[in-house]
């Protein structure tokens, strides 16, 4: 059936259920209701709209008392006409919708496409002018959720050719790091503590010299010297490392680790993906640094990358996935899902406190299980 160009929604604090099915019906124009609350809402709304090129208009809605809310949608009503239309239904309360689909229907009769967005179940229902439900495209991209919850990605630049270069030139070493991080994962350790020295941050200055407590054999030898042929490091082949530059310590301070997600992601070739974006809140420009996101299904997934030692500071752990969900949740919606990556083993504690959080993790030889993990979420 062919839909109506123009839509009414109500603004609400999840607005993908508003951006969808503008975008999938190919909507020309979008009418937001905005209550009182929901102004700065409606206004990250409207900005992932005009970014669409659709054109928007804003209304004011009083739902402060029945009565109000009676008088606030028959002025809708009077304004929009008996223009063919769709009403989505799903931000707002039932008083709210109930007005509204009453208005307007009796100015628009048939003309009224009423609609409500399901998006845990990936579905458009429509309840007007005949019942019937249809799937939902997968029409968003990470600067359209970002866009719909507040965000904006701040510009990139050739900092990213230049990352991507590097970590394309010792690709090699990161893929050994993580896929064979259940034997790798002790002499790791080591040389993240010793690169953590090296980087003496943030006093400094960078002490590129650092002593091993033994002298490496077999596999660790092996994966030193393809360090020192990838110019990262030099060993003496006994105890002594240098390492060549703050860059190439931080690679081994935890570095490697967001690489081995960029390998990774760029073999799988999601929709659209990114890794070291940094956004920022559209009011008050307050940044954030993510590690790797993709965007799937509608659906946000935000990946944080660790190679710190769990276990010193209990609270400290679980403030990390804490905040991780917390963020998931902020720039991706109720659909946004977070996936820990740490390359140190982690409690029992913080598994369950990862679980309760939502928040998907990834630990040590399990880093190795990176492309199933993506494979399974790109497939639900």
């Amino acid at each position: 059936m062919n839909r109506p160009h123009l839509h009414v929604c109500i603004a609400t604090g999840q607005n993908l259920a508003n951006l969808i099915p503008a975008i999938q019906l190919q909507a020309k124009e979008v009418v937001i209701l905005e209550t009182p609350e929901m102004r700065a809402s409606a206004e990250n709304l409207k900005a992932a709209l005009k970014a669409r090129d659709i054109a928007v208009r804003r209304m004011p809605f009083d739902d402060a008392t029945p009565e109000s809310i009676v008088a606030s949608a028959q002025k809708v009503g009077l304004e929009l006409g008996v223009a063919p239309l769709v009403l989505n239904a799903t931000g707002g309360h039932k008083l709210m919708t109930l007005a509204l689909t009453t208005e307007i229907e009796d100015l628009a009769r048939d003309n009224l496409h009423l609609l409500y967005c399901e998006t845990r179940a990936d579905r458009l229902d429509w309840l007007k002018p005949s019942p019937v439900t249809e799937p939902m495209d997968d029409v968003l991209k990470i600067e359209d959720i970002l866009l719909a919850q507040g965000y904006r990605i701040r510009g990139r630049g050739d900092r990213d050719v230049r990352w991507a270069a590097d970590a394309q030139a010792r690709e090699s070493l990161t893929r050994r790091l993580g896929d064979e991080a259940d034997k790798l994962a002790r002499f790791f350790g080591l040389l993240n503590d010793l690169a953590n020295k090296a980087l003496n941050e943030p006093d400094g200055p960078f002490r590129p010299k650092q002593e091993m407590p033994f002298t490496p054999g077999g596999r660790n030898a092996e994966f030193l010297r393809e360090a020192q042929r990838l110019g990262l490091m030099h060993w003496d082949e006994d105890t002594l490392i240098v390492f060549t530059s703050p860059d190439a310590a931080r690679y081994f301070r935890g570095g490697w680790l967001e690489e081995y997600a960029w390998i990774k992601l760029r073999g799988l070739r999601p929709t659209d993906w990114a890794t070291n974006l940094e956004v920022e809140t559209v009011g008050d420009k307050t940044p954030n640094e993510l590690d790797a996101v993709v965007a799937h299904r509608n659906r946000l997934l935000v990946i944080e990358c660790k190679t710190r030692r769990f276990g010193a500071n209990a609270a400290k752990d679980a403030d990390y996935v804490y905040k991780l969900a917390q963020l998931a949740r902020q720039i991706g919606g109720l659909m946004g899902r977070g996936l820990l990556l740490s390359a140190r083993p982690v409690s029992n504690e913080i598994r369950q406190r990862a679980k309760e959080s939502q928040v998907d993790l990834l630990a040590a030889e399990e880093v190795g299980n990176l492309v199933e993990y993506l494979k399974s979420w790109l497939s639900k």
